[in-house]
């Protein structure tokens, strides 16, 4: 058995006949052109891989990547995703792509692809769509956890499972605007600054007892000119590897593997070294690499003009479907989008409380404050216009192509309220009545676990105040 790493969160594993790659995406960028491989996939690299099967997490574009999937087409290898409640990922494969063999996996099931080859597919949290994948072969056990933060029973489910885990790979970093996109936020003295995700990954890997820990799904950088900014938060494997080794007394290993690194069976390891420490220079060469396809992104600003149409549409089903069988949006917010080929800016007003939207042309920030918003955010107009005609706010905040203005004292709650409220329309949880069926009760049944180590989640975090870390293990 050999697997290597390929990219950010891209994981490809061999043995015998059978060519598993994982989350795949590992051309060009993501997110509008916010996101970019760090270090980038090599050529070289991109033409050995060729799929028998895909296994795909979760919807997030650094996951389930357009331009990539499309490279594999003529291959048709085996679509594999986790069953859902919802079925948009395998709708959006079946709308979008020319991929004939699609199976939906359930969760814990373990399913053979190949001669002593085993996967088992395990989601997490039961709201949205996340997983993690544990591969068996040749008697050796991968847990590719990547961005899904199982914890408790959940976890204590795969460990079971799978008792003897030879490599675990962890995220440790984050995909969410909070709170590195609310507007004058101290990031550092928040609890989400990078030391706290190291912390995070340390207590995962103490938790598995794994042989090796691979920094894992955290590796991009920004080059749009709205998020390039958030470099600054980068947490590259270097300084994870520092503090595990600091925090850790036991036989467990931490391994850096960036792109085209491997590991076999037969010869071991075979490490691609990387200088994390010339990281300010390597975002200036890329940003000077790929210019022209930076540039014609933000072009895109200039030509567009506000889609008031689809915001209306978009908003207003969304507010629909918050509304039944009972209402679970009760107030205003706002998107502030500045339509250059006009010289106007828009607030795209959503309110909750009538169930309706309006679009008013404003003069300056200072008119925001006259309209009872509790929060908005500021977006660029073809992101926006995007976003409203292909339903994707869900797959938008990854991006930080946004800045977040807190207006009133419940601002930041009811923010978090909106995106989490946006995650279940888009995901097929709204409206409610229409997550009655037999498929996801069953689906409810395999993943009881889930519910309980979210009142656990709730308790610990919320109410005792304690850092997520502790979720896995005490450092």
């Amino acid at each position: 058995m050999k697997f290597t790493v390929v990219s950010h969160a891209c994981l490809y594993i061999e043995h015998e006949d059978i060519k598993l790659l994982i989350d795949p995406w590992i051309v060009g960028s993501c997110y509008w052109r916010s996101w970019w491989n760090y270090p980038e996939v090599s050529k070289d690299l991109i033409n050995i891989i060729k799929p028998t099967h895909i296994y795909i997490t979760h919807l997030h574009w650094d996951h389930y990547h357009g331009p990539t999937l499309r490279k594999f087409q003529d291959l048709n290898p085996i679509i594999l995703f986790p069953k859902h409640f919802n079925r948009r990922m395998k709708q959006d494969l079946i709308k979008d792509f020319n991929f004939s063999n699609i199976r939906e996996l359930d969760h814990g099931k373990k399913y053979n692809l190949g001669n002593n080859f085993k996967i088992a597919s395990y989601q997490f949290n039961p709201l949205f769509i996340d997983s993690s994948i544990v591969i068996e072969a040749d008697n050796i056990t991968l847990l590719n956890c990547n961005d899904s933060k199982t914890f408790g029973l959940s976890l204590n489910q795969i460990i079971n499972n799978h008792p003897k885990i030879d490599f675990a790979f962890k995220s440790h970093s984050t995909a969410s605007p909070l709170p590195h996109c609310i507007k004058d936020v101290n990031v550092e003295s928040s609890d989400r600054a990078p030391s706290d995700y190291a912390d995070d990954f340390i207590a995962f890997g103490l938790a598995t007892k794994s042989k090796y820990l691979i920094p894992f799904a955290s590796s991009h950088i920004y080059l749009h000119k709205f998020s390039k900014k958030f470099n600054k938060y980068y947490s590259d494997p270097a300084y994870i590897k520092r503090n595990f080794d600091l925090k850790v007394n036991s036989k467990q290993e931490c391994k850096i593997m960036v792109s085209g690194s491997s590991w076999s069976s037969e010869a071991g390891f075979c490490i691609k070294n990387h200088d994390f420490s010339s990281f300010k220079a390597d975002i200036n060469s890329y940003y000077i690499k790929n210019k022209k396809k930076l540039d014609a992104q933000l072009d895109l600003e200039f030509k567009q003009k506000l889609n008031k149409k689809a915001f209306q549409d978009y908003y207003l089903s969304f507010l629909k479907s918050c509304s039944y069988p009972i209402k679970l949006l009760n107030f205003k917010f706002g998107f502030l989008i500045n339509e250059k080929k006009s010289s106007c800016k828009y607030l795209c007003i959503i309110d909750g409380t009538k169930k309706n939207t309006k679009i008013i042309l404003v003069s300056s920030e200072k008119d925001i404050h006259k309209h009872g918003l509790e929060f908005f955010i500021n977006t660029p107009i073809n992101v926006f216009n995007d976003c409203n005609l292909k339903k994707m706010h869900n797959t938008y905040t990854p991006s930080k192509l946004l800045e977040i203005v807190i207006l009133k004292k419940n601002g930041l709650n009811r923010l978090n309220k909106y995106f989490s409220l946006v995650d279940l329309y888009e995901n097929n949880f709204l409206p409610l009545n229409q997550l009655i069926s037999i498929r996801n009760i069953v689906i409810c049944l395999r993943r009881f676990r889930e519910f309980i180590d979210m009142i656990v989640y709730f308790f610990k975090i919320k109410i005792q105040k304690k850092k997520i870390h502790t979720l896995w293990h005490k450092i």
